[in-house]
């Protein structure tokens, strides 16, 4: 299925490779660049443009539910998505049977067409049941301590300026977290981070590669002791 409806990740970064690559074309075609490497760089921004592009409307809606069968959803677990944009992962864990909040900070520079209006739209249109949605940072989320057995989060922790910020949104979402609960964060970077950081807190981890996505990602799975 191809689908614009949640929204095109890093929208200037993906449509700015395609301009390059139509620059690129124009200038060889006028002979400002030499043939070989004109072309060559030329389709190298047009595969990344096309692959950012075809991830967006494509691979994503497929891969969320890798990441909720990984992160072991059940039906009637109280769920949080942090940073839901569009609401790609929090629908489909409603449609699943699950009690879905969700958060976000709306920033249309990382999901293109951004917005809680997007999210209803979304959500209505794949009927799925009511959400709680709230506007707030993952590092200050309005939530009690032990609320939820599911923390999910994609492509979103990355985007947080400073090592010390987004050791404040694990935390934050190890803090909702109940014992025994499980914390699912994909990103395309600083894994590693979010990984000691939870084993030193005394969760058990595991980590998936995804080569398929664009960039490159992983999702580590940490679940919380008693």
């Amino acid at each position: 299925m191809m689908t614009t409806r949640y929204g095109i990740d890093a929208p200037y970064t993906a449509f700015g490779f395609v301009l390059l690559a139509l620059m690129y074309a124009a200038g060889t075609w006028l002979g400002f660049i030499p043939p070989f490497w004109g072309w060559l760089t030329g389709a190298l921004f047009l595969l990344l443009g096309l692959w950012m592009l075809f991830y967006s409307t494509v691979i994503k809606i497929s891969h969320r539910h890798r990441l909720l069968k990984l992160s072991v959803l059940q039906p009637g677990q109280k769920v949080l998505d942090v940073g839901t944009g569009r609401g790609l992962l929090a629908i489909a864990a409603a449609q699943k049977g699950a009690a879905v909040s969700a958060i976000d900070k709306w920033s249309g520079w990382d999901l293109g067409g951004n917005g809680r209006e997007a999210f209803e739209i979304n959500r209505r249109a794949e009927g799925a049941p009511e959400i709680d949605l709230c506007d707030g940072l993952a590092q200050d989320m309005p939530f009690s301590d032990n609320t939820f057995d599911l923390v999910i989060s994609h492509f979103v922790v990355h985007n947080i300026s400073g090592k010390k910020e987004r050791e404040r949104a694990i935390s934050e979402m190890v803090r909702v977290l109940k014992p025994e609960g499980t914390l699912a964060v994909s990103d395309i970077k600083y894994i590693s981070q979010y990984r000691e950081l939870l084993e030193k807190k005394g969760f058990q981890t595991r980590t998936y590669s995804f080569y398929y996505t664009f960039p490159f990602s992983k999702i580590i799975i940490a679940n919380r002791p008693e």
